[in-house]
């Protein structure tokens, strides 16, 4: 098959658009691009109704989405949107195809003459089941990632395939090369957020005496570094309130459940109203072992809370001593970080002001841009 035309690019994703978590990021890379008159469609199997624009195209209408979700096995929706994507773009030589898609739409793609562009979402499964392995013998608990031989082997073949891979962050590119994988298929970039999320955003802490607020938002488990966390917390042995946002994993529960019982820990399991706790937090904790580019980090600190991270928990966005604090993931480098933020309030609050300023920069508008940009860069003739 003969493909040669590149005045538009087609974006394939694997899951149901619903505006938020994952399917945020191609929806507002496309969204931006569009309004700046760089044609590109997305293509997804399904989309909540609330979700509708021209250039979001889907395998299923309401009824079959129904019927599928129900009686289709897991991976059904994705196939019929690579199928569909593939169908509907296959003039189009240069092809994006996102995280989670088949080895097969990768062989196909590059069987028709494509170039392929790939999103990673995190770092390479190589890397990170290396440093889960590492974690999880330091807490002398059974590693349960589930990242296997298998997997890690497709995923190297499909980056194999690849001709440009976007890389969120400096630990992303880091994993990228660590793996073996040519330093020129890759592009720096970052992920975003979107003001009209949060629409009654306030950056301003009330000031007024009360607890220091710590917030923790994702899903609490270990790659994510709660327990580390969690022991932190208990030796700085501070006057502030921690509050996780997010579902507790077993492993958590199980070995870890006597911390949520403690007057200054609270719980959220879940919330549809993750802006309130943004500007209730005064520092944003974070000592993710493992990430891609975590969006809540560029939330937390469009609120103006100071961003406690690790080196992954930073993603392309918080620089240290600048506008927040990048921590070794170590309990005493994470204690001594949580009492000097406590006690230094006129320093807590430069840094949070420096992480607003620093947060628009990374609105979805302007990553958009610098995306398109890289993506020309590559591939000439591109839009």
């Amino acid at each position: 098959m003969k493909v040669n035309v590149m005045n538009q690019l087609p974006v394939i994703f694997g899951y149901n658009i619903n505006g938020t978590g994952n399917s945020s990021v191609p929806l507002s890379l496309c969204r931006y691009w569009n309004e700046a008159g760089l044609e590109s469609t997305l293509y997804a199997p399904s989309r909540d109704s609330h979700v509708s624009y021209p250039w979001l195209q889907v395998a299923m209408g309401p009824l079959k989405k129904k019927f599928v979700y129900r009686f289709g096995g897991s991976g059904t929706p994705t196939r019929l949107a690579e199928t569909y994507g593939l169908k509907h773009s296959a003039n189009h030589s240069v092809v994006y195809l996102w995280a989670g898609l088949s080895m097969q739409v990768f062989e196909e793609a590059k069987k028709q003459g494509r170039k392929i562009v790939v999103e990673r979402i995190n770092c390479c499964q190589e890397t990170a089941r290396n440093i889960l392995d590492n974690v999880y013998m330091s807490l002398d608990i059974e590693p349960d990632h589930g990242i296997t031989e298998e997997a890690i082997a497709t995923e190297g073949q499909k980056l194999d395939l690849a001709d440009a891979i976007f890389c969120p962050s400096p630990m992303v590119r880091k994993s990228m090369i660590e793996a073996g994988i040519d330093e020129d298929k890759l592009l720096d970039a970052s992920y975003g957020w979107s003001p009209e999320r949060f629409p009654s955003q306030r950056t301003e802490k009330s000031g007024n005496g009360s607890k220091v607020t710590y917030l923790f938002v994702g899903t609490l488990c270990v790659r994510k570094g709660v327990p580390l966390l969690l022991r932190s917390w208990e030796e700085a042995g501070i006057d502030g309130e921690l509050i996780f946002v997010g579902a507790m994993d077993d492993t958590i529960r199980t070995h870890y459940g006597r911390y949520f019982e403690r007057p200054d820990i609270t719980h959220v399991p879940y919330t549809t109203d993750i802006g309130t706790y943004y500007e209730q937090a005064d520092i944003f904790v974070f000592p993710s072992f493992e990430e891609g580019g975590p969006m809540v980090t560029y939330e937390a600190m469009a609120h103006g809370a100071l961003p406690l991270v690790s080196e992954m928990g930073a993603g392309a966005i918080v620089e240290h001593k600048i506008n927040g604090l990048v921590l070794d993931q170590t309990v005493d480098a994470w204690c001594n970080a949580i009492m000097a933020v406590y006690k230094n309030r006129t320093r807590r609050a430069q840094l949070a002001r420096a992480a607003v300023t620093r947060a628009y920069e990374f609105t979805w508008d302007k990553v958009a841009k610098r995306r398109a940009d890289a993506l020309r860069g590559k591939f000439s003739g591109l839009w």
